[in-house]
């Protein structure tokens, strides 16, 4: 029996002879979805559209979501305008969105081709950005796909770019013990890694992260048990 070849998509990596995978299938009818609701009208037309689909039903709330995001991944150009339209019709706080960078991460983060994998980070560090809750998981599964002993040009990539969003967000981090332990845990076991003299750049950028991130949350701690001791001085004389 003779293999039939299949159409190669734009998220994952393979041959055309490999079976096209059930996600990214997925993805491209929802692209297919969003364009036939779309083409031809202007942008206020187009989100009037794409806004009346989703209120439609569950499915078609997927389904628009979905498209947005899978263009997201593979139009950089359409990148600003597809997350600004998730952001406003999105009815469940990015839920479906959140879920699936997970399963991308998780699964298929290795597959990527080059620009969805540039996109998916730039869209985590949007979603930071806006503080979507759920945000700080997804960073969180993006730190684990950073390979302690990789020296490649994409694991250091990876590591540097998630170490942007890490120092751009610092609030957004301090406010997460779990964020905290478990990116400078990850940094710390890099630094080890990045000793070559042509990524100390990157390797003391890890260490005053670091530095930084302890020094911080040992500095609000203390805050914090002065305010509980303000108080219950405070509480204790209002009781004498």
């Amino acid at each position: 029996m003779e293999a039939k070849e299949g159409k190669k998509g734009r998220l994952l990596l393979g041959s055309q002879l490999d079976a096209k995978d059930e996600l990214e299938e997925r993805l491209e009818r929802c692209v297919g979805i969003v364009q036939a609701l779309t083409n031809g009208l202007s942008e206020r037309e187009a989100n009037d559209a794409l806004t009346a689909n989703v209120c439609k039903g569950q499915q078609q709330h997927e389904e628009v979501c979905l498209g947005l995001f899978s263009l997201l991944l593979t139009e950089p150009a359409q990148a600003q305008r597809c997350y600004r339209d998730l952001t406003l019709l999105s009815r469940d706080g990015m839920s479906i969105i959140l879920l699936k960078i997970n399963q991308i991460l998780m699964e298929k983060f290795l597959k990527l081709q080059d620009t969805p994998r540039t996109q998916l980070v730039w869209l985590v560090k949007e979603l930071v950005k806006s503080g979507v809750v759920g945000a700080d998981g997804v960073l969180m599964t993006l730190l684990k796909q950073i390979a302690g002993g990789d020296i490649s040009s994409k694991n250091l990539w990876l590591s540097e770019n998630v170490l942007e969003i890490l120092l751009d967000q610092k609030e957004f981090v301090l406010k997460n013990g779990m964020l905290i332990a478990m990116s400078v845990y990850t940094y710390l076991r890099l630094i080890v890694d990045h000793g070559a003299p042509n990524l100390l750049i990157l390797r003391q950028k890890e260490v005053d992260y670091c530095i930084s991130m302890l020094r911080d949350k040992v500095r609000r701690e203390r805050g914090r048990k002065r305010e509980g001791g303000g108080r219950e001085r405070e509480r204790g004389r209002e009781e004498m």
